[in-house]
């Protein structure tokens, strides 16, 4: 399965971020976070010439500190792109590419343009689309009006539906509360590798227990398969 993860989006991380890529740093990062800053660097001097792998190592970078500074939420494909690809494609309509944020940011526009607009489920280490703070209540609303069928969908892709889904509504909620947008990525986090996360990360994973109970529920109701109708409701359909 893909190690994948949602991060809270701080866009306040991602201008210093990219300042400190373009060697005018703004704020003091931690020792760990320099060290992940000057490998992502040398990718970026690659992306500057348009070298997909350059620039893919710049996104990585930014999910590795984001999960420094913010909690993060893993769970075997639990990402927008698979989301958007196995579940539920009307998410595509919120993502954006990681291009649009980081030349926002101050990121040169070749290297930011060679970034994948998704992640790229066979490579592994990147990051991927976004999904911006002013959309969180609208991915909520959605995520709450479809979640029958969204478990369903789940259920037959093979998924872990009850717990996915409660820890994508959980990462919603979060960003939403927060006014924060949510980065996708992959091996970011080494889900059964807690040793090699950053310093004081907080990291959420899928709890059964930790769901609410009326969300409980309604998730474990959706995962069954619809009740095949009487002989009473069969016999008013011929009627």
């Amino acid at each position: 399965m893909e190690q994948c993860s949602l991060h809270l989006l701080d866009l306040e991380i991602v201008t210093a971020y990219v300042a400190a890529l373009n060697g005018e740093p703004r704020v003091q990062f931690s020792g760990w976070a320099n060290r992940e800053i000057e490998q992502a660097q040398r990718g970026y001097q690659r992306a500057k010439d348009g070298d997909s792998d350059g620039a893919t190592s710049v996104g990585f970078g930014l999910a590795k500190l984001l999960s420094e500074a913010k909690p993060t939420f893993a769970q075997d494909s639990l990402s927008l792109t698979i989301w958007e690809a196995r579940i539920d494609r009307g998410i595509g309509m919120m993502m954006r590419p990681p291009s649009r944020l980081f030349i926002d940011a101050g990121l040169d526009v070749v290297a930011a343009r060679a970034m994948p607009i998704r992640l790229d489920l066979s490579r592994g280490m990147m990051g991927g689309a976004f999904i911006p703070a002013r959309l969180m209540p609208q991915l909520d609303e959605m995520l709450d009006s479809r979640l029958e069928r969204l478990v369903r969908r789940m259920v037959d892709a093979e998924l872990d539906a009850v717990p996915v889904m409660a820890l994508m509504l959980e990462a919603v909620q979060s960003a939403k509360r927060s006014q924060l947008g949510l980065f996708e990525a992959i091996d970011a986090i080494s889900i059964d590798a807690p040793e090699v996360w950053p310093p004081g990360a907080t990291v959420v994973f899928a709890d059964k227990r930790r769901i609410e109970p009326d969300l409980k529920k309604r998730l474990d109701q959706a995962t069954k398969p619809p009740k095949k109708p009487g002989f009473i409701s069969r016999l008013r359909r011929v009627q």
